[in-house]
């Protein structure tokens, strides 16, 4: 009898704890306050939001053109190697000091002036 009455004190005393850890007490539902969660990964932090990506970025690109391209979190000067304004991306840049390998296209608006880091 004192066994199963300890045994649904400690069934009831996790419970309670888990509730209340939760928010969902007297005082409401406690997962809808608050900021937003945040990603535990470091390169999400460097992440820009799109609007203010095409407010800092390109409106155009050509070949030749000197620019600095987002690569694994970090801007890396690069070089606009070819334009095919058919794409949905249609600036391929080449980045300075990396492998032809890592050549990616871009949206003009993802890429950026390369005077705009200096």
């Amino acid at each position: 009898m004192i066994v199963r009455a300890s045994v649904v004190l400690v069934v009831v005393a996790f419970w309670t704890t888990s509730v209340a850890a939760q928010g969902m007490g007297p005082q409401g539902p406690g997962l809808l306050q608050g900021p937003p969660p945040v990603s535990a990964a470091p390169k999400d932090a460097l992440k820009e939001p799109e609007d203010q990506m095409r407010a800092k970025g390109l409106t155009a690109c050509a070949v030749g053109d000197r620019v600095l391209a987002s690569h694994e979190g970090l801007w890396i000067p690069a070089q606009v190697i070819a334009v095919d304004l058919a794409a949905q991306y249609p600036c391929k840049v080449h980045l300075l000091g990396r492998p032809p390998s890592l050549d990616s296209s871009f949206a003009a608006w993802m890429l950026r002036p390369e005077a705009a880091s200096r």
